[in-house]
């Protein structure tokens, strides 16, 4: 995966959970992690939040950059607050 491919996945994945998206290179692979903090996850549950990620980038992500997505970490405010 290219920079400008995990930008516009970061883009598509802000534009359907809002809140903050973020993402990084891992090493000198082409593989990206990303970390999306959305009010929308609040409710619901981590295989659900999940669901609903893969949901939104299955139908525009060709399959190969797909691939590249090391994993996708979703919180919600509540999850990263602390005491």
């Amino acid at each position: 995966m290219t920079k400008a491919q995990a930008q516009n996945i970061a883009s598509i994945l802000k534009e359907k959970f809002g809140g903050k998206v973020e993402f990084e290179k891992l090493f000198k692979s082409k593989r990206y992690r990303f970390a999306i903090v959305s009010r929308k996850f609040e409710k619901m549950t981590l295989l659900a939040r999940q669901d609903a990620v893969w949901d939104a980038l299955t139908p525009v992500l060709p399959r190969e950059v797909g691939l590249d997505i090391s994993l996708i970490f979703t919180y919600s405010p509540k999850d990263l607050a602390t005491v």
